[in-house]
C-alpha cells in the first residue's frame, strides 16, 4: 500500500484554478475549543468568503450544530474520513467505511438521510492506491492544494510567518488553494505545558484568516469553492490522476 501521490500541486492550474482565483480550505474540524470554528465561521461570513471545510466525522458527531451552519452558511463540506487515521493504515474496506461513517454523520447532523458527499481529502494529505480506488468507485472529487504552510506545527506565538508565507505565495502565482487547521488532530512532535505555545492552540486561525483574506482582495484576487473554478471539475480530476 505505498503512496503514489500527494494532494500537492504547486502550480494552481494543475490544482484547478485560473489566474485570480483562491480556495480556501479547513481541516481537522470543526473544533469548539476556543469557539475557534465558530469565530472563523464568523469571519468568514463578514468578509463574504465561501470555504471548504474538511471535517472528520467524529468532530461532526460533537458539534452537529456547527456543521449545520457551515452547510447552511453555503460552505462546502469535505469528508475527510471519520478518525483521522493515516492512510498508510487503511485498506480499501477500511477506508471505504471511514469514508461512509463520516457521511453518515453529516447526514444527521443536517438532518438530510440519503447525503452523500461528493468531495474528499485524504487525511495527511497522502494518497494511497486504497484512496485512489475509494475515491474513483465513490465518485469522489479529490480536494488539492498548491501550498502548505505546517500551520500544525505553530501557535498563536510564532504563527505569523507562516500567515505572510501563505500570502506572498497567493501574489506571487496569482492564487491557489490553501489549508489552515481550524482542529488539531496531528499530534504534536513536543508537547507543550504553555497553551499559549502549544501548537494544538487554534485559537490565532480566525485572525490569520481575516489578515489572509484581507491582503488578497486588496491584492485583486477573489474566493471561490472546490469545484466551483472556471476551469471545468474534469480538470482536477486530470491533475490528481
Amino acid at each position: 500500500m505505498l503512496s503514489l501521490i500527494t494532494i500537492m500541486r504547486k502550480n494552481p492550474r494543475k490544482a484547478g484554478l485560473i489566474p485570480g482565483e483562491v480556495v480556501l480550505t479547513f481541516d481537522d474540524g470543526p473544533n469548539l475549543k476556543d469557539n475557534v470554528t465558530p469565530r472563523l465561521l464568523d469571519v468568514l461570513d463578514q468578509h463574504s468568503v465561501k470555504a471548504g471545510f474538511c471535517v472528520v466525522g467524529e468532530q461532526v458527531h460533537q458539534h452537529p450544530d456547527v456543521v449545520s451552519r457551515m452547510y447552511d452558511s453555503g460552505h462546502l463540506l469535505i469528508n475527510h474520513t471519520q478518525r483521522h487515521e493515516h492512510p498508510f493504515r487503511q485498506s480499501y474496506e477500511t477506508l471505504l467505511n471511514e469514508i461512509l461513517e463520516c457521511d453518515q454523520e453529516i447526514a444527521a447532523a443536517l438532518g438530510i438521510p440519503d447525503y452523500r458527499s461528493e468531495f474528499f481529502r485524504a487525511p495527511f494529505g497522502i494518497v494511497t492506491f486504497a484512496v485512489r480506488r475509494v475515491t474513483r468507485n465513490l465518485k469522489m472529487t479529490p480536494v488539492l492544494l498548491s501550498h502548505y504552510g505546517w500551520d500544525t506545527r505553530v501557535g498563536p506565538h510564532n504563527c505569523q510567518p507562516i500567515v505572510d508565507l501563505l500570502i506572498q505565495n497567493a501574489k506571487r502565482h496569482q492564487g491557489g488553494m490553501f489549508v489552515f487547521h481550524d482542529g488539531s488532530l496531528v499530534p504534536p512532535k513536543v508537547l507543550e505545558d504553555d497553551w499559549r505555545k502549544s501548537v494544538e492552540n487554534r485559537s490565532w486561525v480566525p485572525d490569520a484568516v481575516d489578515e489572509v483574506i484581507t491582503e488578497l482582495k486588496k491584492h485583486g484576487l477573489h474566493f471561490v469553492l472546490p469545484g466551483q473554478s472556471a476551469v471545468q471539475s474534469v480538470d482536477v480530476m486530470k491533475a490528481a490522476a
